[in-house]
């Protein structure tokens, strides 16, 4: 048995690792032809926009079902379910008429999205426990990092070669076939005793909430995503209004960014040994502010090119990807039986929180370079804050 259980172990994070990254897949697929889709619709840009956004709401709404689901149905009936909703709202997206049709699938597919985080990230809780939670999803993020780098290269060559609708295409083919992974490799984690004697179903999302601990890292991890979504989200217009980059150029640009937050993933397996888990955690906050600080100052001045703005961005986005790997661990620590709930919980706020803020930075100010890098700099102010001053039951 030992000589199998490591090979399906492994086998088994790879599923895991894909589920988990249908989020970045739907955006990073998505975001290089954003342009494309609005001029092929005929709609404005905050259009294209707002279904990222309904993605979002689905995708940071559903957990709430996922996870209760999860812990009393079981972890794999309920991934099963939910990546074919999401293959199914894909195939929806392809062939949707109109940008009312592509906008209610766009916010099923976020519900069917979620599933796969949720369950994915309860299930390496089931498996390492409260000891080797962080570092069981640490490793799972070094697989899902991949999918940031080569999302916005292949969106960017499918949406140059043939339509914006291919990106979606490539989603629903992904998810299916990632379906027949969960199908023939994904295991029962769910614990016999979900519910502790003192803990009953009606009252464990307060018990999530009202851990410190849990608050602290599902804060500062909201307020990072809010500045990748906020980056990403208006990114490709502002290329190709300032900089004229091409729908492919911009593929390749975003993939760069996405790469730094690779870099910041891997980085973590060596510093989190040696300086501890959440002392490493604040220095990727301190790095991605520092990266956004630099980009605010630079927009004031006369960027002539798109390649200027490179390295803050890289050092933000190195400092972010430090914290991503890291926070959804130590948030899951505290909970046994509730693992379900607390993902869940963490997506929550990850994704309906992110979304807020980008959605209303968006559309509360001018679509300017310098609007936009003075709410990431804030944002990224306030994740630090976050960690720093809401009292943990465990010191870094």
């Amino acid at each position: 048995m030992a000589e199998t259980a490591n090979p399906q172990r492994f086998t088994l994070i790879i599923v895991l690792a894909i589920t988990s990254s249908f989020a970045p897949l739907s955006v990073d697929f998505f975001a290089p032809s954003m342009p494309n889709a609005t001029r092929d619709l005929a709609v404005s840009t905050e259009a294209i926009q707002n279904t990222l956004y309904l993605f979002f709401i689905g995708y940071g709404l559903a957990p709430f079902l996922w996870g209760l689901l999860a812990d009393r149905l079981g972890r794999r009936r309920v991934m099963l379910t939910g990546i074919f909703i999401y293959c199914t709202a894909s195939i929806g997206c392809y062939f949707s008429s109109g940008i009312v049709e592509l906008s209610i699938l766009r916010l099923v597919q976020g519900i069917g999205a979620a599933s796969g985080v949720v369950v994915a990230r309860a299930v390496l809780r089931d498996i390492h426990g409260p000891t080797g939670a962080t570092k069981a999803i640490s490793g799972m993020f070094l697989i899902m990092v991949w999918v940031p780098i080569l999302g916005p290269i292949l969106g960017g060559y499918l949406a140059t070669h043939f339509s914006w609708r291919s990106s979606f295409l490539m989603m629903a083919l992904t998810a299916g076939v990632t379906l027949l992974g969960c199908f023939l490799w994904q295991i029962e984690t769910r614990p016999e005793r979900v519910w502790s004697d003192t803990q009953q179903p009606e009252n464990s999302w307060y018990l999530v909430l009202a851990n410190p601990a849990f608050v602290r890292h599902a804060l500062a991890n909201m307020f990072c995503v809010g500045t990748m979504l906020l980056f990403i989200s208006n990114y490709s217009y502002l290329a190709e209004q300032h900089y004229q980059l091409s729908t492919s150029a911009n593929g390749y640009v975003l993939a760069a960014f996405n790469a730094s937050i690779s870099v910041g993933v891997y980085l973590v397996r060596w510093l989190a040994p040696r300086l501890g888990v959440e002392r490493t955690i604040y220095i990727g906050l301190w790095v991605a502010l520092a990266g956004w600080s630099i980009l605010w100052v630079l927009c004031f001045k006369a960027i002539p090119v798109a390649t200027l703005i490179l390295f803050p961005v890289v050092l933000a986005c190195l400092g972010t990807g430090m914290v991503l790997s890291l926070s959804v661990g130590q948030a899951l620590v505290p909970f046994a039986y509730a693992a379900g709930s607390a993902s869940a919980l963490f997506v929550c706020v990850q994704s309906a929180g992110s979304s807020l803020i980008s959605y209303m930075a968006t559309h509360s100010s001018d679509s300017t370079l310098s609007a936009m890098t003075t709410v990431l700099l804030i944002c990224s102010a306030l994740a630090l804050f976050s960690m720093k001053f809401i009292q943990s039951a465990v010191k870094p």
